[in-house]
């Protein structure tokens, strides 16, 4: 399934305030500090939040302009707290108001803009920016790999099959370009060199509960999942699609990459 572009302003589902909702979502990720960004320093959100930008062209220059124009309505207004009241809550720090948590964000959002939309590359301190990194691979983890899915989706699946089942469900009747991107996207978390403790904690940060084999450790175990599909995405004769890559939002680079 296409996943809905946030930047399509005149699709049914289209919203007023897309991309503040975006950047909400991202400092809801964060527990401690959560608005801690400085003038000169950007918060562990707002870091998360730009290393994602660069993928999504004009991200951050939207999201300023939504700061710009919910500041100028003011929060209190109907129209504004309305939508407020349907994002993630902003738990401001004493002595802050949400209006100098939201000014603050202001200055790093135009020096990424300026600069070209880059930042330097790291490895995701999120939970949210794993779950947009990787956003395959948490559907899969996250889907399949979840207490929930083992108790109600396979209740009668022994553990030895369980990877089996789980990936066939996942992969459905035929060769798809979502399994085609959960193995570039394992690829590229392995490729991250995380030793087993952080590998565990991405893993967890995408959504999974459920351990691999006990023969296995998890570099292991994610590198028998991408070999499985892309076995049966060769066996079923798989070809990248023409035009947009419908495993990632069409505003996505990823989008358009062969």
């Amino acid at each position: 399934m296409t996943q809905p572009d946030i930047f399509d302003d005149d699709a049914p589902w289209a919203e007023w305030l897309p991309e503040l909702r975006m950047i909400l979502s991202a400092y809801n990720s964060v527990l401690d500090d959560r608005f801690s960004d400085t003038p000169e320093v950007p918060s562990k959100a707002m870091r998360s939040y730009l290393r994602m930008a660069t993928y999504y062209p004009g991200r951050a220059f939207r999201a300023t302009a939504e700061i710009l124009e919910v500041l100028k309505r003011g929060l209190d207004s109907p129209e504004v707290a309305a939508e407020l009241a349907t994002m993630p809550p902003m738990g401001v720090p004493q002595g802050r108001t949400r209006e100098d948590c939201l000014m603050m964000m202001i200055p790093h959002l135009v020096a990424f803009t300026e600069s070209g939309e880059q930042t330097e590359p790291a490895v995701p301190e999120t939970k949210w920016e794993w779950r947009q990194r990787l956003p395959n691979l948490s559907r899969l983890l996250g889907g399949y790999y979840h207490q929930s899915a083992v108790d109600y989706l396979f209740p009668d699946v022994e553990d030895d099959k369980y990877d089996e089942a789980a990936l066939a469900e996942f992969y459905g009747s035929g060769p798809d370009p979502r399994a085609a991107a959960v193995v570039a996207e394992i690829g590229e978390l392995l490729e991250m060199g995380l030793d087993e403790d952080a590998l565990e904690a991405a893993v967890t940060a995408l959504g999974s509960d459920y351990g691999p084999p006990p023969r296995c450790s998890r570099e292991s175990w994610l590198m028998e999942v991408a070999q499985h599909l892309s076995q049966r995405l060769q066996a079923d004769g798989y070809q990248p699609p023409e035009g947009l890559n419908p495993a990632y939002p069409p505003h996505d680079k990823r989008a358009f990459a062969r």
